[in-house]
């Protein structure tokens, strides 16, 4: 079972760590994650193991007026296929207001796992940016832009 909190700024070296262990390809060190959370409207959450303190993963976003965009979303190796990505992106869901709310993010177009779980919850292509994920010697993939509207306007 895993256990999730709000992130907080003393949160930035394991963020940074989870990051790099979920993105080697391009990780956030911790100045980059610092400067995440110092943003207004940033926030996030942190799934830790119910077996103790083991961060297991993460998902940071920033709150806009009208929407919210998922800047990173992560699980380390170790813990995938275990529900804690979907516990993640619920627990954001939950929280977003109905009435005015919009989530936005970007997802790398060959990550089938990444693009089944927010299918799944109601996500769709809105647009695509060619070569935007490095992947070390292999090159870029493109990044799919994704969106979904409030459960309230979904219904309209």
């Amino acid at each position: 079972m895993t256990a999730l909190r709000a992130v907080c700024a003393a949160d930035s070296d394991v963020l940074a760590a989870l990051h790099g262990e979920c993105f080697p390809d391009d990780p956030w060190g911790r100045q980059a994650v610092a400067e995440v959370l110092a943003i207004p409207g940033a926030f996030g959450f942190l799934a830790v193991e119910a077996s103790g303190e083991t961060p297991s993963g993460f998902l940071l976003a920033l709150a806009l007026p009208d929407e919210c965009e998922i800047l990173a979303l992560g699980v380390r190796p170790a813990s995938r296929r275990r529900g804690v990505a979907t516990a993640l992106l619920a627990e954001l869901l939950a929280g977003m207001d109905s009435a005015s709310r919009h989530v936005l993010l970007e997802v790398a177009e060959d990550n089938e796992a990444a693009l089944r779980l927010y299918g799944a919850a109601g996500f769709a292509t809105v647009g695509r940016r060619p070569a935007y994920y490095r992947r070390g010697a292999a090159g870029a993939v493109a990044a799919l832009q994704l969106h979904r509207a409030a459960a309230k306007s979904r219904d309209l």
